[in-house]
Order: C-alpha cells, then sequence, then structure tokens
C-alpha cells in the first residue's frame, strides 16, 4: 500500500515524486519509457541543447565582423549529436539519482486506471491512497500528411543521420519556431508553413512582425495563412500542395501542429472534454475522487514548468499544506533571439473589451543589446490605473527575463513597481524597465510620446 502512485514520469510526474517523498509519503513512480518523459529525452533538453550549437556556431560566423579571424571551421553533425545525447544523459541521470536516493520506487511500464487507488502495470496492481496522472501527450498527426518516410515528427528530426539540405515545417508554433532556427543556422534551407495569420498561435501583429523579421534574419521564411492539403514522397524528398495551388519541395518535412494528450488509456473511467483533455476541479481532482491529474493531459498550455508546479502543487495540498495552483504561466520559445510573454497580449486584450494602456521599448535603445548587436523590442500592457496585465519580450535571454514579469502579474503590481525596481547596467533586462516606465512618459532612452 503506497500513500501516492503516479503514473508518467516526465518533469510533472517526476517533480510530484520526488516532492511527496520530502513530505514523507510512500511513492510508486510508474514511466512507460524512460524517467523524464518527452522534455528531458526528445523534447525541451534535446532541442536547447541544438539550438545552443546552432548559436555557437552563428556567433562563429559573426565573429569576422569584429575582428575575430578564426581561420576554417565546419559542422560534424555526429559529434553535435553526441553533445545532444550527453546533456539529455546527465540531467536524465541526475534525476533517476534523486528518486532513487529520496526513495521514491519506480516501476517501468504502462499504468492503467483501475478504480480510486488502483492501478495497474502489466499483470501487477498496486494500490495507495491517492493517485496522479502525469502522462503527458504526443504529436498532432494530420490526416492529409500522415507521418512516415521523410515526413516526420520533432522527435525524429533531432536525431536524423544528417542534416537535411532542405526542410520545410508545417506548424508556427514553439517546436516548429524552435526546430526551423536551429537548422537553419546548421545550414538547412528552411520553410515554415502556417495556417493561421500569426506565428504561436494568437500572438498579437505587433509583436509577430518583429518575430517574423527575426527569422528571416536566420535565415526563416515562414508562409502564413497557408494551408497544406496533401503531400507526395518521392525518393529524393517529399512535395506538399498548398491550398491557393502552389506547391513547395523539401527532402524533409516536419509536421508540428500541436499535441494530443496521452489520455486514451483513462477515458473508459474519467470524463474527458471534446479534445480529449482529461477535466479536471480547480485543485487538479478528476472525476474520480481521489485521483488527480497535472500537465498536459489536462490542456493548455502544454509546456514543462506548467506540469512541474501542479505536481508540487496537488501534493503539497494533499500533504495538508497551504498550497495554490499555478496561474500566471510565462511562456518562452528559443528561437534567434528568444521570444517570451505572460499574461495579456494586445489581441487578447482586445478581444476581451478591456481597456489598457501600453508601451514599447527598442532594443536599439538599449546598451547590453547593442554590445551583443541583437535587436528586438519589450513590449508591456497595464491596465488604466497601471496594473500590469502582460508583457512580451524579443531579445537575448528573453526566456530568463520573462519570470519578473509574471510575478509582478501574479503579486498584482503596477507597472511602476517594475520601472522603479534597479535593473543591472548593462543588462538587457533594462529594457523591460524602461518599457514600463516609457507606459508613464518617463523612459529614459527613447523619446516618451
Amino acid at each position: 500500500m503506497y500513500d501516492l502512485i503516479i503514473v508518467g514520469g516526465g518533469p510533472g510526474g517526476y517533480s510530484a515524486a520526488l516532492r511527496a517523498s520530502q513530505l514523507g509519503m510512500k511513492v510508486l513512480l510508474v514511466e512507460k519509457k524512460r524517467i523524464g518523459g518527452v522534455c528531458l529525452n526528445e523534447g525541451c533538453i534535446p532541442t536547447k541543447a541544438l539550438l545552443h550549437a546552432a548559436h555557437t556556431l552563428l556567433e562563429m560566423k559573426k565573429g569576422e565582423e569584429f575582428g575575430l579571424h578564426l581561420g576554417s571551421f565546419g559542422l560534424e553533425w555526429e559529434r553535435v549529436q553526441a553533445y545532444v545525447r550527453r546533456s539529455v544523459e546527465k540531467l536524465v541521470g541526475g534525476v533517476e539519482y534523486l528518486l532513487r536516493k529520496t526513495g521514491v520506487e519506480v516501476i517501468e511500464g504502462e499504468g492503467s486506471l483501475l478504480g480510486p487507488g488502483r492501478v495497474k502495470v502489466g499483470e501487477e496492481e498496486f494500490s495507495s491512497r491517492w493517485v496522479i496522472l502525469a502522462t503527458g501527450s504526443r504529436p498532432m498527426e494530420l490526416a492529409q500528411i500522415p507521418f512516415g518516410g521523410r515526413i516526420l515528427t520533432s522527435s525524429r528530426l533531432m536525431f536524423t543521420d544528417r542534416i537535411p539540405r532542405s526542410l520545410v515545417i508545417v506548424g508556427a508554433g514553439a517546436i516548429g519556431l524552435e526546430m526551423a532556427t536551429a537548422f537553419s543556422l546548421l545550414g538547412a534551407e528552411v520553410k515554415v508553413v502556417e495556417a493561421l495569420a500569426t506565428p504561436l498561435g494568437g500572438m498579437d501583429r505587433d509583436m509577430a512582425s518583429f518575430l517574423l523579421r527575426a527569422l528571416r534574419e536566420v535565415g526563416v521564411e515562414v508562409l502564413t495563412s497557408t494551408k497544406v492539403e496533401g503531400a507526395e514522397q518521392g525518393n529524393g524528398g517529399v512535395r506538399l500542395r498548398l491550398q491557393d495551388g502552389k506547391e513547395l519541395e523539401a527532402e524533409f518535412v516536419l509536421v508540428s501542429v500541436g499535441r494530443v494528450p496521452n489520455s486514451e488509456i483513462f477515458k473508459p473511467l474519467l470524463e474527458v472534454d471534446d479534445r480529449g483533455f482529461l477535466k479536471v476541479d480547480p485543485s487538479l481532482q478528476t472525476s474520480m475522487e481521489g485521483v488527480y491529474a497535472i500537465g498536459d493531459i489536462v490542456g493548455p498550455p502544454l509546456l514543462a514548468h506548467k506540469a512541474h508546479h501542479q505536481g508540487v502543487y496537488v501534493v503539497e495540498k494533499l500533504a495538508g499544506k497551504e498550497a495554490a495552483p499555478p496561474r500566471v504561466i510565462p511562456m518562452a520559445v528559443f528561437t534567434e533571439p528568444e521570444f517570451a510573454s505572460v499574461g495579456l497580449n494586445e489581441t487578447r486584450a482586445r478581444a476581451l473589451g478591456l481597456k489598457f494602456k501600453k508601451a514599447r521599448f527598442p532594443l536599439a535603445a538599449n546598451g547590453r543589446a547593442v554590445t551583443l548587436e541583437q535587436e528586438g523590442v519589450v513590449k508591456v500592457l497595464s491596465d488604466e490605473d497601471g496594473r500590469l496585465l502582460g508583457v512580451q519580450i524579443l531579445a537575448p535571454s528573453a526566456s530568463e527575463i520573462i519570470s519578473e514579469a509574471a510575478l509582478a502579474i501574479r503579486e498584482g503590481l503596477k507597472a511602476s513597481r517594475l520601472a522603479d525596481a534597479v535593473h543591472v547596467h548593462p543588462t538587457v533586462s533594462e529594457a523591460l524597465m524602461e518599457a514600463a516606465m516609457a507606459l508613464e512618459g518617463r523612459a529614459i532612452h527613447i523619446l516618451n510620446r
């Protein structure tokens, strides 16, 4: 008899397991493949390692522009992939070590739910006071472009035997844009096809124009408002048929149009919505008492850090501690430069009928960005009383800076509090400070309008 059984060993599941063990619970963690889930083994971590390699190559090339003569240099794909795998192994090994040392029992296999507190793995049944389901998601497949052959998922693209000469990516979400950035910088000819009018689904047109320009700078062409009707594979590549009658050809195609929850195994017992996500109450309990669900299987945003915080929240609540579920969740896309966002953007604020103030600060006026030879922009929104509603950042290290804005929004702070906080000079984070100052017409390094 366990206190807690967790089905799924990704960021949400293993974080919940470790926190539960810290709180004295007897924990069983069930993982179908490998601890770390998609994030550590196939997604978040390997893609960031690949992007780091691509960024390093870009910096080596740019060095010539300001007098750094490196001589000849090249790219060995096998060694790049070895570096990516080392990164994965180090992190997965670290999590496995923590689980062992904290007494979490781990079993390999597919866990199915039999009822309240009852889980089956293979032919064995296990019982517990509570169950947390954290089985994640998988790539969505399009009927007109089924996976197979040269039509790949992001996981398969990561570990191809060579860098494609040409690549078409269907879908301008986070995964698609990160893969586009990495492979373009590594030498592939890359085009992205997106059915919506802007990338990243619902991004406001103002910031989308800056992001699309940044993508063009690294060789990525994005075709928005463009739908794919079908595909034909041949010996040399793939031909995509577009809705407007045009065609695109590439050696490989990546389909990255979203993800679907791994919830099928629970559907006979638990309520799901029309997209297959498990229905949960505000405490993340499913329709079955004592059974909770976290991460991708409970719906957007499908982010590892959301799953992590949800897992810790549920465990602390079960342990009788004061806890609140995560409600302000930032996102980041590791393009060149990075794009990060939290709270409302302008498009969403208008759709909600909100009255708001907005301001932008260009990185051309930021000292650190100038020395890095990077362009970008920070955009902030506040309500009429000055309370921060949303922040969007296109800048180096945007993923690191956005957490400051997430904290401010979570605490209900006014933008002026960001403006008055002392930021180190010279740093890119000063752009967030000055954008907040610009809301009140007191930015120092731009003309206030």
